[in-house]
C-alpha cells in the first residue's frame, strides 16, 4: 500500500487478533530515520514468532537478497527442527512495487521449495485514493497503480473519511487496474482475517494475463515501478519536546492543503516534556493521527521523525533546524520561585503568584496567583518556533 495507507495498523490487528498461527514478520523500511518497528506494539511484537526488520534499502530493488537470506534463514530453523512457523507476513514500504517481492518465490529455488505466495494484500487510502491513482499516470510516479496490480486482496481503508456515495468510483478505478482483485471496504485496517489467511488468492497466472505478461518476461525483464520523485529527511535526537512548540512547527507544513500536498507521510516516536508515555504522531498530507501510547520505561528517550514526500531533500536544513528547535531548554524559573504572570491583553495585566509545578498538562508552569487562582502559563519566546500567549511571565 502507498503511504499512509494504514500498513502497520493491519500488522499491529493482526498480531493483536491473530492466535492460531505462529508467523514470522518481516518489515522493510527505506528512510534515513527507523520507525516503523516503534510502531509495531510490543505486545504484539511478543505475538509474532519472528520480526525482522530490513531498513537499508528497498527489497523490491536494492536490497532483495537480504530478503531471500532472510527466508532461507527461517526456512532453515523450521527444517532442521528449530522454531516453526506457519507463515511469513511481509511489510513492504509505501513506495515498494510488490511484483518484484513476488519474484522472488519464483526465481529463487530455495525459497520456492518452502514458501507460496497466499496473498498480496494492497491497501488503498480512500480519501486520498483517486489523487494517488492520477499521479500514477506519470511513469515516473507509477507505484500506486503497480501495487493495486499485483495484488489479489485490496483493503479500501479510511473508508470512514469519505462520503459513501464516493467508494464506489474508486472501486470502479481499482477493478480498471485488476479485474481479478477482492476488494474490501474496511476502517482502521480491520478486515475479517479468514479473508486474508489461508484464503490461496494469489494466482500469478491471473496476474500476468491482467498485465498482458508471460511469466518468461515478467521474472526475467521486469523493472520495479518506483517513485522517484519521493524521498526523505530524517531526525534523531535525545531530549524532551516541546509539545506547543511541535505543533506549530507542524502547522506550518502540515496546516492547509496547499503546504501539506508534498508531505506525503510524517511519522515520528517523540518523548515530551511533561510525559512519560511515548507520543507517537502519523501523518498523511493535512490529516495527522497522534496520541501517547506506552511508558518509556527503561528505554533511551531518543526522539524520531521522519519526512517523506516530495522535495524533502531541499527543505532538510529548515526541517531539521525547525524540529531541533521544539527541543525544550531549561526552565528559567523554579518551583516555589515568586513570579509576575501576564494575564490580559492591558499593559497592566500583571498578578503575583508563586510556581508550584513544572510540565503541568504539558504547559512549562503551573502558578498559583495570590488570590489562590491557579494558573497554566505558557512562555512567550522570540524566533519562529517558540510558543507564546497572552500569558507570559517575568
Amino acid at each position: 500500500g502507498y503511504l499512509g495507507a494504514g500498513k502497520t495498523t493491519l500488522l499491529n490487528y493482526i498480531l493483536h487478533d491473530q492466535r492460531d498461527k505462529k508467523i514470522a514478520v518481516i518489515e522493510n523500511e527505506v528512510g534515513e530515520v527507523s520507525i516503523d518497528d516503534s510502531l509495531v506494539e510490543q505486545k504484539h511484537q511478543d505475538m509474532a514468532e519472528e520480526l525482522v526488520l530490513l531498513d537499508n534499502g528497498c527489497i523490491c530493488c536494492t536490497i532483495r537478497g537480504d530478503l531471500v537470506k532472510t527466508l532461507q534463514n527461517i526456512a532453515f530453523r523450521c527444517i532442521s527442527g528449530g522454531t516453526a512457523v506457519d507463515g511469513v507476513l511481509i511489510e513492504l514500504t509505501g513506495v515498494a512495487d510488490p511484483a518484484p517481492v513476488v519474484q522472488t518465490f519464483h526465481i529463487f529455488p530455495d525459497v520456492a521449495k518452502v514458501f507460496y505466495v497466499d496473498n498480496v494484500v494492497a491497501l488503498v487510502d480512500a480519501k486520498h485514493a483517486m489523487e494517488k491513482l492520477d499521479e500514477s499516470k506519470d511513469p515516473d510516479k507509477a507505484t500506486a497503480c503497480a501495487q493495486i496490480a499485483f495484488s489479489s486482496t485490496v483493503l479500501l481503508n479510511k473508508i470512514d473519511l469519505v462520503d459513501e456515495a464516493q467508494l464506489p468510483a474508486i472501486e470502479k478505478r481499482i477493478k480498471q487496474l485488476n479485474g481479478t482483485v477482492d476488494i474490501i471496504r474496511c476502517q482502521q485496517a480491520r478486515a475479517p482475517l479468514e479473508r486474508l489467511f489461508n484464503v490461496n488468492a494469489f494466482s500469478l497466472e491471473k496476474i500476468l494475463e491482467e498485465q498482458y505478461m508471460d511469466e518468461e518476461e515478467f521474472t526475467k525483464f521486469y523493472q520495479p515501478k518506483m517513485d522517484r520523485s519521493v524521498s526523505n529527511v530524517g531526525v534523531k535526537c535525545e531530549g524532551a519536546l516541546n509539545m506547543i512548540a511541535f505543533q506549530r512547527f507542524l502547522d506550518i507544513y502540515l496546516g492547509t492543503e496547499e503546504s501539506a500536498q508534498d508531505f506525503l507521510r510524517v511519522k515520528a516516536v517523540l518523548n515530551v516534556a511533561g510525559r512519560n508515555d511515548k507520543f507517537v504522531v502519523q501523518c498523511v498530507h493535512m490529516v495527522r493521527n497522534q496520541n501517547f501510547t506506552v511508558p518509556w520505561g527503561s528505554e533511551v528517550r531518543e526522539n524520531r521523525i521522519i519526512f517523506i514526500g516530495r522535495g524533502m531533500q531541499q527543505r532538510r536544513q529548515e526541517l531539521t533546524e525547525g524540529f531541533m528547535a521544539c527541543m525544550q531548554k531549561p526552565l528559567r524559573f523554579n518551583v516555589g520561585l515568586k513570579v509576575r504572570c501576564k494575564t490580559g491583553p492591558g499593559e497592566k495585566d500583571w498578578e503575583v503568584g508563586h510556581i508550584i509545578e513544572h510540565w503541568d498538562e504539558l504547559n512549562p508552569y503551573r502558578v498559583r496567583l495570590l488570590d489562590r487562582e491557579e494558573v497554566q502559563v505558557l512562555v512567550r519566546r522570540t524566533g519562529r518556533w517558540g510558543t507564546s500567549s497572552s500569558t507570559g511571565m517575568s
